[in-house]
């Protein structure tokens, strides 16, 4: 059964007007413009970033001014008014990023950036509530692929004024050219990837950046609420990891070059808060607080510590005896000295635990890349024929050979946690230690929902992972078409962790959290082909909590998908 949401029209918040309004500083003597719309993130109780980007007529250095407000028509009489400048230039691909400080908790603020008589649209933002907290609201998000369809899930949240953050959780960025994946959709839809070759260089990811940017859906987004956003893959390149990517070869230059060309860019383009000085700017680890409500801690499992994925290329042809697959398993995927935080964040993330656990705050949330819960192979050889695997196979050749042993319940994925056991488990061993042992992660990557049971290997209970579908980036339904039900039944029952799926339509999480439960509603848009849609509730679960453990409960009788 599905709950019909209303068809989403612009809030008009990013596109307001704000004609009549004159300013005495003065301008440069050439046309400017704000073609890429305004954001907010990373908020704090008394901190915001704010950020928009200049478009120039010519090159030169600006200086641009910014006001922020808790009205808005930016009326110092008849509330809070602050104005302030900064400046921005062609080393900064003319992106503008302010840390405005000393603002109220839990405040709704308006802002909007100007040069001479010049203005951005009108953003909307918020910032985190200190001390006692009755309720809060989060959309989350992940694989926004701009090709592969029209950002409708976007336009529904942000017609919606409820939502206190967003929280995209990676793959706000693709690095494929047109000529990849998802240049078909893209060359149908006339949403081809700008440029079009696959982005290498600095110019390569900010115009990328760019493309993004000037689509009117992600402007209303970014406009309506500010955003908490960690990284994934593609924001560099596929299965990326500290020192390569598969999706990087050494015809295309040094990865470290690259890799730094894509961090500069994120950090210009996005609006987050850069890490501190002294810190490595792969360390995109960093935590909020909603009160007493809940913490939120932001992972980065990419480009910090993560050791080399495992290529299961590499070992099919030896899994011909069970010493050979016992030997795989025991001492190459749980090999010890693989990992994926790192000491570094590792002990960040337990320092942020066990000061969660101390002060009593009520829920722990974890903003997490890729798949934590165990995802083990199906039975699928009776599938070694299908269309889908005959798709599959043009980017995954080894996928018939694979298919011949899944019988023996192998990782399904081991880009994601499945192929960092060790690391897996040492992250649930630290998490007990300090008693936080009632996680709720939020995790993206797949374009699946999910909704899984967490246990370390001894099976206790570590908590809930709730996994989002894609923005736009195209789920399990685009390989296995009518099948698809009856792979996530056979996932299902190899894998009991997995209590729900979904993988029919793209959305977003809505999170409604109170102190009593936490309210998980799977949104979906009907179609991401077309920009008019409408929105749907295709399921929703209850999370409680008894002492120090989660507990799930389905709030809807008809269950689409498992």
């Amino acid at each position: 059964m599905q709950i019909t949401r209303r068809s989403a029209v612009f809030s008009g918040l990013a596109l307001g007007s704000i004609a009549g309004v004159s300013c005495k500083n003065k301008g440069p003597d050439y046309p400017i413009s704000f073609n890429h719309g305004v954001a907010s993130g990373d908020p704090t109780s008394s901190n915001i970033i704010l950020w928009t980007r200049i478009t120039p007529s010519q090159e030169g250095s600006l200086t641009v001014y910014w006001q922020i407000s808790n009205n808005k028509k930016f009326q110092k009489k008849s509330g809070y008014l602050r104005t302030g400048k900064t400046s921005t230039n062609k080393n900064k691909d003319y992106t503008v990023k302010v840390d405005v400080s000393d603002l109220k908790p839990g405040q709704t603020y308006y802002y909007r950036f100007f040069i001479g008589n010049t203005f951005s649209p009108i953003g909307r933002t918020k910032t985190l509530s200190n001390g006692y907290l009755e309720h809060a609201r989060l959309a989350v998000v992940s694989c926004s692929n701009f090709p592969f369809g029209f950002f409708n899930v976007y336009e529904e949240i942000a017609n919606n004024n409820g939502f206190d953050a967003v929280l995209h959780l990676g793959d706000y960025i693709y690095e494929y050219g047109t000529d990849s994946y998802g240049g078909k959709t893209g060359r149908k839809l006339g949403r081809n990837h700008m440029p079009e070759h696959e982005i290498i260089s600095l110019s390569d990811y900010r115009t990328r950046y760019a493309q993004y940017k000037s689509d009117l859906k992600s402007q209303a987004i970014h406009a309506a609420h500010p955003f908490i956003c960690i990284w994934d893959d593609h924001e560099t390149a596929n299965n990326s990891w500290k020192a390569g990517a598969q999706n990087h070869s050494p015809n295309e230059g040094s990865w470290d070059k690259r890799k730094m060309a894509a961090l500069q860019a994120y950090y210009e383009w996005m609006p987050v808060r850069e890490p501190e000085l002294g810190q490595p700017q792969t360390a995109l680890f960093r935590d909020f607080n909603f009160g007493d409500l809940f913490s939120l801690a932001g992972l980065e499992t990419r480009l910090s510590a993560r050791s080399k994925p495992i290529d299961y290329d590499q070992y099919l042809d030896e899994f011909n005896t069970k010493q050979n697959i016992d030997n795989f398993i025991n001492n190459i995927l749980w090999d010890e000295s693989r990992e994926m935080l790192g000491k570094a964040q590792t002990q960040w993330l337990k320092n942020h635990l066990k000061t969660s656990v101390e002060k009593r705050i009520k829920w722990r949330l974890i903003a997490n890349q890729v798949m934590l819960t165990p995802m083990l192979s199906a039975d699928l050889r009776d599938y070694k024929d299908s269309e889908a695997i005959e798709k599959i196979a043009k980017f995954r050749p080894s996928i018939r050979q694979f298919i011949d042993f899944s019988p023996l319940g192998l990782p399904v994925n081991l880009d994601a946690w499945d192929g960092y056991p060790a690391a897996r488990d040492r992250f649930y061993t630290m998490a007990k230690q300090v008693g936080a042992d009632d996680l709720l992660v939020l995790t993206g990557d797949t374009h699946v929902n999910w909704v899984n049971k967490l246990a370390n290997k001894n099976g206790d209970n570590m908590g809930i992972e709730l996994g989002v579908t894609g923005t736009t980036s195209p789920g399990l339904d685009s390989f296995f078409k009518e099948m698809t039900d009856d792979y996530l039944a056979r996932m299902q029952r190899k894998n009991p962790e997995i209590i729900w799926a979904h993988s029919k339509e793209r959305g977003f999480i809505d999170l409604q959290i109170s102190r009593k439960n936490i309210i998980a509603d799977f949104v979906c848009v009907s179609t991401t082909h077309a920009p008019k849609y409408h929105s749907f509730v295709v399921n929703s679960f209850q999370i409680n909590k008894q002492g120090n453990k989660l507990y799930l409960n389905l709030r809807k009788d008809n269950v689409d998908g498992l």
